[in-house]
């Protein structure tokens, strides 16, 4: 709380008030208010206060203003109320940007700031310590000045304006961006929410975290994938085609033997190309459109005459995301426990609704997922080179769960294999997709 008098000077100071600024109430005692305040702020209050003292009866008046303080600005709510002498001066930082989200900027770990936008402009009002280190601004520095000014790169001016303008139209923003930091250009995960103040002014609180190693990572490992997959395939038809050659023409039994072994082993690594370009496709297939799973369980089970029965357990039409992905993992689940379970038993498919879930499991007799594979696509164990290399199709299924937003799951259950895909259920309150008898084309069905 302060005093103001009749020339605009403090009169008097509370030490609370003081502690705000970073200050102490003696020095701040018989300052002009108009030096605390931005120099917008400083009519705002001025006309608030000449209103209370031009009011017949005891009146108080509310403003929103912004104060400069020795380390940071400071927005707050004034209350000005006309009293015998000086007009008092009652400061609320409830609406205070960064006091409603102290624990965002002073714990979190990764760069955060709030910003107003002004005059389409995005001027910092707050950083926190990450920040700070992060992009090279003191918070002295950093404050006033436009956000843009101080972390976007040249180029991309045009796109950061786009974001201001979303923050100004009350719009959320999520999405990669490039930002200069004191390690020049990183790429960040940028996520921001829009905050109307009660007086109108328009802010901004955004969080970027570091990504530039995931994407670079991912980038190479697109790059590895692809060349050596294309390599291997061009090489193992070399192979094979030399392989099949030489059998054709050879009599010797150890050779024809050596011959067989290279023809196996060529093989098992085209299979595991093949495997590879199928995972690739099928996660790019995954995507939030609906799908109906019962028609896709019976398209899935016309390919397999090993199994036996559908079983759904659903009381009414229902669907779930995943798009045409979510028919490659079933796929495979199938496939697996035709091949690995016994001759003259059962595969069936389940599909049930619990609450907000659906699940589709897969059961056969036969022995189980093996206990390496096992522990490391269920259980988060390491994965290692020697030990994981006996197929893609349970990744596969477990990458278009997760991308689908659910989870694969495995139980052995009265001495039977069951591999369950966990997806949430979409009502079916539109057109979802569903695939044809052959699994191989989509139709559109609508309610």
């Amino acid at each position: 709380m302060f005093g103001v008098d009749r020339d605009g000077r403090l009169s008097f100071v509370t030490e609370e008030f003081a502690t705000l600024l970073s200050a102490d109430s003696a020095s701040l005692t018989g300052r002009q208010l108009s030096s605390l305040v931005t120099a917008d702020d400083a009519e705002t209050v001025e006309r608030a206060i000449q209103a209370v003292r031009s009011a017949d009866d005891r009146e108080t008046r509310g403003c929103q203003v912004t104060f400069d303080g020795d380390e940071r600005q400071l927005p707050a709510t004034v209350e000005v109320t006309a009293a015998d002498g000086p007009v008092v001066c009652a400061v609320h930082r409830s609406t205070s940007v960064h006091d409603r989200f102290d624990h965002l900027f002073d714990l979190i770990e990764d760069p955060a700031v709030a910003f107003e936008i002004v005059d389409g402009t995005p001027v910092v009002r707050a950083v926190n310590v990450s920040f700070t280190a992060t992009f090279g601004h003191d918070t002295p520095d950093a404050l006033g000045e436009s956000l843009n000014e101080l972390i976007v790169p040249d180029g991309k001016d045009a796109e950061a304006t786009d974001y201001d303008q979303r923050t100004a139209d009350g719009k959320t923003n999520h999405a990669v961006v490039s930002r200069q930091t004191v390690d020049g250009r990183r790429e960040f995960d940028y996520h921001s929410v829009p905050y109307r103040a009660e007086d109108g002014r328009r802010y901004g609180f955004a969080i970027y975290t570091d990504v530039t190693e995931d994407r670079r990572r991912q980038q190479r490992l697109r790059v590895l994938h692809r060349v050596l997959r294309h390599n291997l395939r061009n090489d193992l038809s070399v192979v094979l085609g030399a392989a099949q050659h030489l059998g054709n023409a050879v009599t010797d039994t150890y050779a024809e033997t050596m011959i067989e072994r290279i023809l196996d082993a060529a093989g098992r690594i085209d299979a595991v190309s093949q495997q590879a370009k199928e995972v690739e496709s099928a996660l790019a297939n995954t995507t939030s459109r609906a799908v109906d799973p019962v028609s896709l369980a019976r398209s899935v089970a016309n390919s397999y005459p090993e199994v036996a029965s559908i079983e759904t357990d659903i009381p009414a039409p229902v669907a779930v995301p995943g798009g045409p992905g979510v028919y490659d993992a079933l796929d495979n689940l199938v496939e697996n426990a035709v091949e690995h379970t016994p001759d003259g038993t059962e595969v069936r498919v389940r599909i049930e609704r619990d609450g907000d879930e659906i699940f589709l499991r897969v059961e056969d007799d036969g022995p189980g997922i093996p206990d390496i594979e096992r522990a490391a696509v269920f259980e988060g164990e390491t994965i290692t080179t020697l030990q994981h290399g006996s197929g893609l199709g349970i990744w596969l299924a477990r990458w278009v769960a997760e991308s689908a937003g659910g989870t694969l799951g495995y139980d052995r259950v009265a001495g039977r294999t069951v591999v369950t895909i966990r997806l949430p259920a979409v009502e079916r309150d539109g057109d979802v997709l569903a695939l044809d008898p052959e699994g191989s084309e989509l139709e559109t069905l609508s309610e």
